[in-house]
């Protein structure tokens, strides 16, 4: 019933083989597409099967989107920041201010010293988040608006306060429950480590039972001075694994599509 879609370039190839070997591991239906830099239509695609899950970038997961593919697991209204803090409790960055691009340059003009984080409000991202300061922020600005950066004055993003933090970790969600999840960054280096522990899966899926944008997503844990917070949620069809299981991950993900999307009611 379903059929893999993977992106065949402008994807890093040591996140795409490996992706490939664990379909081919499992028998799973997978055909590759290219993805055409700066056009939305929709792809050529040769398979007859009604649904077809997407993987590969954020551009692939748009025209995806786009085009309804009952494989993609998006919604426009959940996977946003603010939406994120107003259903979830444990958010890191629940004291993030939306702001468009333009009153961000203002903000930022303002304080021109102090250091903030930055991300787009949705998932889409425009640019990655990231620390800035209100200086270099505004020299950002300038040179974005010059070199024609793919986002608006009008961009929604959020400006939040810095937080301390001392590990980060990826987890993998299908059907609301953790399928596995990976250590990626420890004392602000990168440390891919496969999470082995029951009692951080544990304390990984209590996260997830709170609320989740999706049934299907991928969500960033991060251990603070404060404790255990969410970072953010992803798009599962465009996310990097690190060192996740991804034979466990492929499984999961065509068994819900094959088991548990209606597509007759499409």
């Amino acid at each position: 019933m379903s059929t893999w879609i993977v992106q065949s370039n402008l994807i890093r190839k040591d996140q795409v083989f490996p992706f490939v070997d664990a379909l081919i591991r499992n028998g799973l239906k997978f055909t590759d597409v290219p993805v055409i830099p700066f056009s939305d239509e929709q792809l050529e695609v040769d398979c007859d099967d009604p649904i077809w899950i997407p993987y590969g970038s954020t551009k692939l997961s748009r025209i995806a989107h786009q085009y309804n593919w009952l494989g993609m697991f998006f919604d426009d209204e959940t996977f946003r920041v603010d939406t994120w803090n107003d259903n979830h409790s444990n958010m890191l960055n629940d004291d993030a201010e939306v702001m468009t691009v333009k009153d961000a340059y203002s903000f930022m003009s303002q304080n021109y010293n102090e250091t903030w984080f930055i991300r787009p409000v949705n998932d889409f991202k425009a640019f990655s988040g990231e620390l800035i300061s209100g200086e270099d922020f505004v020299s950002w600005i300038q040179s974005a608006s010059a070199g024609g950066y793919m986002f608006t004055d009008m961009q929604e993003i959020i400006v939040a306060q810095p937080k301390e933090i001392k590990a980060e970790w990826r987890y993998f969600i299908v059907d609301g429950k953790i399928v596995d999840g990976s250590m990626y960054r420890l004392n602000n280096r990168m440390h891919q480590q496969h999470e082995l522990d029951a009692t951080v899966l544990i304390e990984a899926q209590e996260q997830a039972d709170i609320w989740l944008p999706h049934d299907n997503c991928v969500m960033d844990i991060a251990l603070t001075d404060k404790g255990v917070k969410v970072i953010e949620f992803n798009c599962l069809n465009s996310s990097g694994f690190y060192d996740n299981d991804l034979d466990k991950i492929v499984l999961a993900v065509t068994n819900y599509c094959d088991t548990k999307i209606d597509c007759e009611s499409e």
